[in-house]
This record gives structure tokens, sequence and C-alpha cells, in this order.
């Protein structure tokens, strides 16, 4: 009986949890939670792993070496609360990012100078809490992934909010939110003021805003704290009943104004006797930041292209058996400034390979719209079996990085084009011209090969006006990440 009963309480308990995690009200405080727990792992493991490399250069297990990586672990959770990381709904990866690294590195000089001024840092191990850092600042970004991802997937995760406004951008508003789920945000009801006969999908509701006249109608939306407002798609007479009546109970409003060619990432927003205004800094034209990047790339060139010698070496060889020749292959590509340059791969097709496509092309005529839409074919025949196993990993662009060293490519940036692309990007090749390009960008990490030449062209000019050094750092991080997955390679 004792036995039935404990175990009936463990099943009231676990169903209690649930019921309080999944209870509409604490939206954010169960994805804070998630993020919370995620954090904590990721402290632990990097500790852990800190002293396991120690042991590995024939040191023995000591227990007090972790135990000093445990207030990194406690101080680091608070100030990440503190920095608005839980549940950091609505952040950018890019943003979030920044104060990841921003906030564990501090803490972790702060306690290394508090050890000083107390006169004991002898008892505190600098390489365990360097090792501890290190690791919790690879391990932090890539967990909340995880366990963003696993709540996604278990209708977990996300915060219902009500989008203000259904014009065009508002439709884009919608179906951006949809596809990113893990930004946090659900739109489920939209307040229509445009009297359109298009409707959004079956699992949002509409509500027409003439039932929100007068402004007590606004008490059908009190299950929902969050409203988007599009400042584009919202008339006047609705948007002063929203911000002189608060009697839907929202208790945040986002507002979304039309700005797309204002960069989005470190703006600052000021009072100005009750008028808002919004300071946006270009990186770009940031001679520091700019002299950074430029030091990171050939940082990151010299000692990657050390650590990879072995395998470039190895390609060497591989192609030279595969090709019969040269194993380089250098292409006119379209640089800074718009200025030419030849921009070199490794040699993964057959020699005459421009006369073979020719010949393919005319006689699979079905595959030439997919060549001149794309400039690429899924299944290309002059691509030699060395050359198919370099493009799916992308190891085929590693010789660019001499175009790195010579200051002719970045690391990171828009895609190297030929003269014939630049009629695809119209008036935004200018801008497209102002950075160097990159080895990888924003469309190796979004979808690659399986992305339109429009959606490529928009990476592009995406990157270009809303460039910082956390975003080349996050976009080297998730190349790895699709390198490995092979994604959208061929």
């Amino acid at each position: 009986m004792k036995e039935n009963a404990k175990a009936l309480g463990r099943v009231d308990l676990r169903e209690k949890f649930l019921g309080f995690i999944s209870y509409r009200g604490n939206y954010r405080l169960r994805m804070g939670l998630f993020l919370l727990a995620a954090d904590a792992v990721s402290f632990l493991v990097a500790g852990l792993l800190a002293v396991g490399v120690r042991i590995m250069f024939g040191e023995p297990w000591r227990v007090d070496l972790f135990i000093q990586t445990l207030p990194i672990l406690v101080v680091s959770l608070i100030f990440l609360g503190l920095a608005g990381l839980y549940p950091a709904v609505g952040m950018s990866q890019v943003e979030e990012l920044r104060k990841l690294v921003m906030t564990v590195t501090l803490v972790v000089l702060s306690l290394t100078a508090l050890s000083f001024w107390l006169r004991n840092a002898e008892e505190f191990s600098r390489l365990t809490l360097t090792l501890t850092w290190f690791f919790a600042i690879v391990l932090l970004p890539i967990n909340r992934d995880i366990i963003r991802t696993i709540s996604v997937r278990m209708r977990l995760w996300g915060e219902p909010v009500a989008l203000i406004g259904y014009g065009k951008q508002s439709e884009w508003v919608l179906e951006f939110f949809q596809k990113n789920e893990k930004l946090g945000l659900r739109p489920i009801v939209i307040l229509d003021a445009s009297g359109r006969a298009s409707y959004p999908p079956p699992n949002v509701r509409v509500v027409k805003v003439n039932a929100l006249y007068p402004k007590d109608g606004i008490s059908s939306l009190t299950d929902v704290k969050t409203a988007l407002i599009v400042l584009s798609d919202v008339p006047a007479k609705l948007m002063t009943m929203i911000s002189s009546n608060q009697k839907g109970g929202w208790e945040r409003l986002i507002l979304l104004p039309n700005l797309e060619q204002i960069s989005s990432f470190g703006v600052m927003s000021f009072d100005f006797g009750g008028v808002l205004g919004l300071e946006v800094r270009h990186s770009l034209f940031d001679p520091l930041q700019q002299a950074v990047k430029r030091l990171l790339d050939i940082f990151i060139v010299i000692v990657g292209g050390l650590a990879a010698s072995p395998i470039l070496v190895t390609l060497v060889v591989l192609l030279f058996f595969d090709t019969k020749g040269s194993v380089l292959y250098g292409h006119s590509r379209l640089g800074k400034g718009g200025k030419k340059f030849l921009a070199w791969k490794f040699r993964t097709m057959v020699k005459d390979a421009d006369r073979k496509l020719q010949e393919y092309l005319a006689r699979n005529p079905e595959l030439r719209e997919e060549w001149e839409t794309t400039q690429k074919l899924r299944n290309d025949p002059r691509v030699t079996p060395i050359g198919r196993i370099l493009r799916r990993y992308s190891l085929d662009e590693l010789p660019q990085l001499i175009n790195v060293l010579k200051g002719e490519m970045s690391l990171v940036g828009p895609r190297p084009i030929v003269e014939d692309e630049v009629r695809h990007y119209g008036d935004l090749f200018d801008p497209y011209t102002w950075v160097r390009p990159g080895i990888t960008g924003m469309w190796q990490v979004s979808g690659r090969s399986d992305t339109s030449y429009a959606q490529r062209v928009s990476l592009d000019e995406y990157y270009v006006r809303n460039w910082s050094i956390w975003l080349d750092i996050h976009i080297l991080v998730r190349t790895a990440l699709v390198v490995l997955s092979r994604k959208g390679a061929y």
C-alpha cells in the first residue's frame, strides 16, 4: 500500500509539473527554465572538459579543480539572466551570441581579478578557469539551439502573440515567425484592419478591426500578452486606440516599422521629449571594426592553414591523379569595388568543362532552365568522383585562403560572383561591392544550393547592411555545422 501511495505521489507530482510548464500563462517562465537548464549543463560539461584536458596531459583527477569552476556557473547564470537571456524571446542568434560571450568573459575576468584582490589567487588554477571559459562559450549556443529544437518539436516553445495589421508587410511578418519558431513568438491571432479577403493558415484566428470598436472590444484578446504592431499596416485610429488603452491586457507591444534599408543590429533608442529616436550605426564604415575583421581573417587563415596542412597535402596528391593535370583552378570573379580577381579552387571538373556543359545542355534542354536560374546543376556530369566529395564538404574552396591572405576575399562575406551575374542584382549590386566576397556567408548557412537566386541576392544584401564582427563569428560557427550536415551541397 505504501509503495502504491508513493508511486501515485510521484505520478501526481509529475502531472502537476507538466501541467505547470504547459499552462498558458507560463510561456516565458517555461522557456526561461529550459534555457537555464541547458546553460547549467553547458557550464558543468565545460568544467569537466577543462579538468579532462589536464588529465590528458598526465595530471591525476582532482575534485578541487572541478569545484573551482562552479562559481563561474553560479555567477554566470545570474548575469545571463540580468542580460535578458532567459528566455531571450525575439532575440536574434547574433545578438544572443554576443551577449553570451561578453557576459561569460566578464564573469571569468571578474572572478580572476577578485581572487587577486583577496590574495588567494594561488588557490585557483588559471588554466582550468581559462579552459572552462573556452568550452563554455562553445557549448552555450550549441546546447541552447538543441533545447530550442527539441522544445519546438514537442510544441513547448513559443509565446502566443497578436499580429496587428494585415497588409503586405504583415503577411511577410506572419510567414517569418512561422518559419522561425525558435525566436519564441508565435502569432495566433490577427487584428485585420485592411478589409482584405485573403486569410492566413487555419491555426491563426482573424479578428476584424471593426469588432474592436468601441475600445472595450479589445477584451476579446485578454489571453494574449504580447502584440506585434506592423506600423505600415495599422490605421491611425487603431494606433491611437492601442496606445491610449490597455484593456486588452497586452503587457508588451513590439513595433515593427518598415525600415528595410536600415541595419537592424545594434540599434539604440532615444527619448526626445516624448518623440522616439533611433540611432543606427553602420559598422562597415568603422575603420576599427574593419581592422579587427582583417586581423581575424589573417589569424584564422594562418592558424587554420597550419592545422589543416596534412589534409591539404593529401588532397593535392589525390587530385593530381584524379585530374591528370593542374590541381588548382582560377576563375575570374568580382570583388570589393567591382574589381576583378582570380578566385582559386581545387579542380573538381574534367578538362574542357565549359564545352562539355554546352554539349550536355544541348542534349538535355530540360536542364537549361535549372542552369540559367541557379548557375548550378544538381547532377553536374562535369564533376569528377573526387571532386564530388570535395564539393559535398566544401573542401574545394580551401585554396581561397590564398585570396584571403592577399586581401581579395574575406573568410565571411557575400558570394563571389562572375560578371554575368550582375544583372541578377540590379540596384543591389552597388552595396555588394562595399565589402570583400567571402569563402562562406549567409548563403552557405541558409540552405546553400537549395536556395533560389533571388534569395541569395537578398541574403547578400542582408549581410552588407547588417554586418558586424559578431555576425561573422555566428556565420563561421554555423558554417561548420552546415558543412558537416552536407545540407544543400552538390
